[in-house]
């Protein structure tokens, strides 16, 4: 199966971001795009449909060519541009629409992770003047009406998460059936897992659950402890990320990723800066979080992990990389534990089936994704591209497409 170059239309968009961007999310319906930077900054981008106007100062954010109306990727309201941490942010989440619009972002300096949630404030539409009217039309003025009232909407902080000793480096909602929960790691080596009671009470996330994942001897070995009768288990403003992870600074936990599985408990699969790679899962008997998989570690810091949706598939399928170079995909097989001595039914049990490396050309792999049926996986890293990768019926993971923008319009530019 040979790699293919896409040849489809590239959309050069900016950022408006003034430093690197470090991560970028797509809501539920994949047509909200939230994206952070070094800069302090999250920006919230709506896709808009049938726009005939350009955008100021960008010639290339409209799609040209095709049939049907033209759509472009746009900041709808100054509310959806705002300084959410007093230092660089490293990672954003949306929460399912069900719960309404909400967003979590990780920061470092401040040690902490924020909700946000995107409210329409009471600021009223400006007050239209009369002496104007000679030169403006009915349909006009509504439309500017219209406008104004858009922009009323904007992010308002609901709550902190300020339990970290350390930088807080990812964060992500849990999927829909464990309800309204959030898992964060951060750079002291614990994933906390936070939970709102009360759904129409977003000022209040109390923690129950703390899994010490990388102790300071660089061991895998876990530590659940308790808090209010429950049993529970930083990145500075660099512009060169990978300056910070071969700093001698102890990045702990540096990644995560939710099973969305809903037959299985709940179950996570945490990257750390040791290299290790482990599944951790809930146990509803005893009340407690426990590693469930240790799989292959990097040999350096892992830098991403990723757990496939999963469609009617029988096992598990989870991607990481590190800082080794090495982009693993490691398929888990599920079967069914021994019974309780109190008749509940038996706990499900989760086992490494292979571990696959996937030939990258040398170059790092920095983060990996799935698609929404798990059968395609991306990963983007030092070679300027997006690759896309599938496996056959004999499990061969084989790259079958490159994405790659064409800058060489923007690179005439600066020579002229």
């Amino acid at each position: 199966m040979a790699t293919q170059t896409s040849n489809t239309l590239s959309l050069i968009h900016p950022s408006n971001h003034s430093d690197f961007v470090h991560d970028i999310a797509f809501d539920h319906y994949g047509r909200r795009i939230a994206t952070c930077s070094g800069d302090r900054t999250i920006r919230v981008w709506d896709l808009v449909d049938g726009v005939t106007e350009q955008p100021p100062n960008n010639n290339d954010s409209e799609t040209e060519g095709g049939s049907g109306p033209a759509q472009r990727w746009a900041l709808k309201s100054n509310g959806c541009e705002f300084q959410a941490h007093r230092g660089s942010i490293s990672r954003l989440s949306w929460a399912h629409p069900e719960f309404g619009q909400l967003l979590v972002t990780c920061g470092s300096s401040d040690h902490s992770a924020t909700i946000w949630e995107e409210r329409e404030t009471t600021a009223q539409p400006a007050a239209f003047d009369q002496s104007d009217n000679n030169n403006l039309s009915n349909n006009n003025m509504s439309a500017n009406m219209s406008n104004d009232k858009a922009n009323t909407m904007r992010w308002v902080a609901k709550a902190q998460l300020t339990d970290a000793r350390k930088a807080v480096t990812c964060a992500e909602f849990a999927p829909r059936h464990l309800g309204l929960r959030i898992a964060t790691g951060s750079a002291d080596g614990f994933v906390r897992i936070y939970e709102a009671i009360d759904v129409m009470n977003l000022n209040h996330w109390p923690m129950n659950t703390s899994i010490e994942v990388e102790s300071s001897s660089n061991t895998s070995e876990s530590t659940t402890h308790t808090q209010h009768g429950h049993s529970s288990s930083s990145l500075q403003k660099h512009t060169d990320l990978s300056s910070v992870l071969s700093s001698s600074q102890s990045l702990g936990v540096t990644a995560l990723s939710w099973c969305n599985s809903r037959f299985e408990p709940a179950t996570l699969v945490v990257g750390g800066h040791s290299g290790n790679v482990t599944v951790y899962r809930y146990s509803e008997s005893s009340r407690a979080w426990s590693v469930s998989v240790k799989l292959p570690r990097h040999r350096s810091a892992t830098l991403d992990v990723s757990w496939a949706p999963n469609v009617g598939r029988s096992f598990h399928l989870l991607a990481s990389c590190g800082k080794d170079g090495r982009l693993t995909v490691h398929k888990l097989k599920r079967g069914n534990g021994n019974g309780s001595n109190n008749g509940k039914p038996p706990q499900r049990t989760l086992a490494l089936e292979s571990s696959n490396d996937l030939d990258t050309d040398g170059f790092r792999v920095w983060r990996v994704e799935w698609n929404i049926t798990g059968t395609v996986l991306a990963s983007s890293g030092d070679g300027g591209k997006v690759q896309l990768w599938k496996s056959d019926f004999c499990d061969r993971w084989k790259c079958v497409s490159d994405v790659q923008g064409d800058f060489s319009h923007l690179n005439q530019a600066r020579e002229q």
